[in-house]
């Protein structure tokens, strides 16, 4: 066998050590990062939370697994828009159309509030228009909400009021698909499967 293979099979095993003990490391310091971040969360009630350091930030928040358990009775409550917004694949499986199950999980969670953001906005200091304007760009998505207030001067970690946007959103997320009034959320619950858990990410510029 050549010496430059044999050479080559030692590099790559070298290599495989350090990505595992620095994966092991790595890992550590992410649990280290989602406590300090948890313990903030659970004393805000919020759903998000952003770590900066000097390269960039470290990203916390809930995600949600999503499952239809009893489709009969989902169409008994939702009605004939499951029709078109939930596929049944031949394994057995439910393809849930993104934005139906979003507004789905708020109502179920009760993740919805009727926030005026315009007048949120308003109380930052902008005019009517321009909290009008940015209003329009704001979808209940935490880091890219968070771009749009910062693009209009809007600093500091604003997670109380990122919160309550994803809330207003929400609602009018439910609005577009729901009359809240006629769903029991007893028998909803029994319709679905829905677990939480914590979700940390890295956000840098991948250049550098």
């Amino acid at each position: 066998m050549d010496i430059r293979i044999r050479t080559k099979v030692d590099m790559a095993i070298k290599l495989d050590k350090e990505l595992k003990e620095k994966k092991k490391e790595l890992d550590g310091i992410k649990a280290e990062l989602q406590a300090a971040a948890l313990v903030e969360m659970e004393n805000k009630n919020l759903k998000y939370k952003q770590i900066f350091g000097s390269m960039g930030s470290c990203d916390v928040m809930y995600k949600e697994k999503f499952e239809i358990d009893n489709y009969p009775l989902l169409r008994e409550l939702l009605g004939e828009i499951l029709d078109t917004k939930v596929v049944k694949k031949e394994e057995i499986k439910f393809d849930i159309d993104s934005r139906f199950k979003e507004a789905l999980i708020a109502l179920v969670k009760g993740e919805y509030a009727p926030y005026s953001i315009v007048e949120m906005l308003k109380g930052f200091g902008l005019d009517d228009k321009k909290a009008k304007m940015v209003e329009r760009k704001l979808k209940g998505n935490y880091i890219r909400d968070k771009q749009v207030l910062e693009s209009v001067g809007l600093t500091g970690d604003l997670e109380e009021e990122l919160d309550a946007i994803r809330e207003a959103k929400n609602l009018e997320l439910i609005n577009r698909y729901f009359d809240t009034r006629e769903i029991s959320l007893k028998k909803l619950w029994k319709a679905i499967y829905l677990e939480e858990s914590l979700s940390i990410g890295l956000t840098y510029d991948k250049a550098e």
